[in-house]
């Protein structure tokens, strides 16, 4: 049975084939990309598991490594898809394997066995919660804009979804903490009384 290069490769891979697509980069210019774009749904990378992925996508033949020298500043290494790596990356696209999405929050966990502590003890976590969702709406509304006014002949489409779905998800989120908060208020009334 052959296997294809879809199923051997982890996640992680076509997140670094997908950057990538967008033009040559370096570990550092990966790092960058990702906190300011899938980061927001995905996956923001330590360096050091974007330097590990590299070097597996390089062994595989779907990206080259190129030395850069710079002048007052450290020599880079740029990476570039090759065929394999955009026809990988294509084939992982349309793949119909979807694995199923994951969603960890402390913030939940902690919500869910709120009933074994003091629950109003939740509400300052959930206000801190709900200054970081609205700052990250901010950031996600800045990209947005950034992204209407993209160069000449590159299409902000599917961008522009994701970060549709990533501005719903964080109002949606804030407006469930406001909900929360409210509720356990109610908590915190009855501890005064």
């Amino acid at each position: 049975m052959i296997t294809s290069p879809v199923s051997e490769l982890p996640q992680t891979s076509f997140a670094i084939l997908g950057m990538l697509s967008f033009g040559s980069m370096s570990g550092y210019d990966l790092k960058q990309f990702a906190d300011e774009s899938i980061g927001y749904f995905y996956w923001s990378p330590a360096k050091s598991q974007i330097y590990a992925e590299l070097r597996r996508l390089k062994n595989a033949g779907m990206v080259t490594e190129e030395h850069v020298e710079q002048e007052n500043r450290p020599d880079k290494r740029v990476y570039a898809l090759t065929d394999s790596g955009r026809e990988t990356l294509a084939a992982w696209v349309g793949s119909p394997e979807l694995e199923p999405d994951v969603f960890k929050s402390s913030l939940m966990l902690r919500v869910f066995f709120g009933r074994s502590g003091n629950p109003s003890a939740l509400i300052p976590l959930l206000e801190q919660n709900l200054e970081r969702a609205n700052h990250q709406l901010e950031q996600l509304k800045e990209i947005e804009e950034r992204q209407k006014d993209c160069a000449p002949g590159y299409d902000p489409t599917f961008s522009l979804l994701t970060l549709r779905a990533g501005i719903l998800l964080t109002l949606a989120s804030t407006d469930w903490t406001k909900e929360s908060i409210a509720i356990l208020g109610r908590y915190q009334d009855a501890d005064t009384q």
